[in-house]
């Protein structure tokens, strides 16, 4: 009977589009469904998705990066009670695939970069269409950028994680939306990071609701989740 439920829910997951996987890191057996959606322009964005609580956070990574950078971090984020989901922004990792043409970020425009925030309205629709709420957002780097800019246009979004943000990645600028944006902000970069240190310090000013935590000698992005505290102390904050 075991063996013929496991079957059973091997054929659910796979008619649904949904792939149950499970990663071993250490002794932590991690559980994920591998996803997919379609954005308003066409890409096929592929994701993880860690099943929670009803609500939600996104998690964008870097630029050269893609999902798999966040999965220690998404882990921690649901072991606290919260659904997460970590995408590969277009042109990157799996989600090269725009209606008929495959590309990749090495080719893209200014312009481009900027839609990536369609990737992120796109995650939205998918957790929402779930059954989740999309409060919270984690970006870094460019996809720092991407996440404030995201919550300038999403009254919704309640907290937003800025690692190694820049005021322009790419052509994807963040000062507008630092002042237009409603969300509890916090910002988090190292000292030895000199654009990104000197970036959050201006959109400290500029943010009416934001923190800057500094730190020294982390590196760049979601590179300060490894071998540091802060991973911990970001649930906690998210949590709050």
């Amino acid at each position: 009977m075991k063996a013929a439920a496991f079957a059973l829910v091997l054929i659910f997951l796979f008619l649904s589009g949904c792939i149950s996987v499970e990663k071993k890191e250490g002794d932590i057996t991690m559980v994920f469904e591998q996803i997919d959606f379609k954005t308003s322009d066409g890409f096929v964005i592929k994701g993880n998705l860690f099943r929670g609580g009803e609500e939600a956070v996104l998690l964008l990574h870097m630029l050269n990066s893609n999902k798999e950078s966040y999965t220690n971090f998404a882990e921690k984020l649901n072991k606290a009670g919260f659904t997460v989901l970590a995408i590969d922004f277009r042109g990157h990792g799996e989600s090269l695939q725009q209606k008929t043409f495959r590309k990749n970020w090495n080719d893209f425009k200014p312009s481009e970069f900027n839609e990536m925030i369609l990737d992120a309205e796109g995650a939205n629709d998918f957790l929402t269409a779930e059954g989740f709420k999309l409060k919270k957002v984690v970006g870094a780097s460019i996809g720092a950028n991407v996440a404030l800019n995201y919550s300038a246009d999403n009254s919704a979004i309640e907290k937003v994680v800025l690692l190694s943000p820049g005021l322009d990645y790419r052509g994807v600028t963040t000062e507008d939306a630092a002042m237009k944006t409603n969300a509890m902000v916090l910002i988090v970069a190292s000292e030895e990071d000199s654009y990104s240190f000197g970036s959050s310090g201006k959109l400290e000013t500029e943010i009416a609701n934001s923190e800057f935590k500094k730190l020294r000698n982390t590196g760049h992005g979601t590179a300060m989740l490894v071998n540091t505290q802060i991973d911990s102390e970001l649930v906690e904050w998210l949590k709050g």
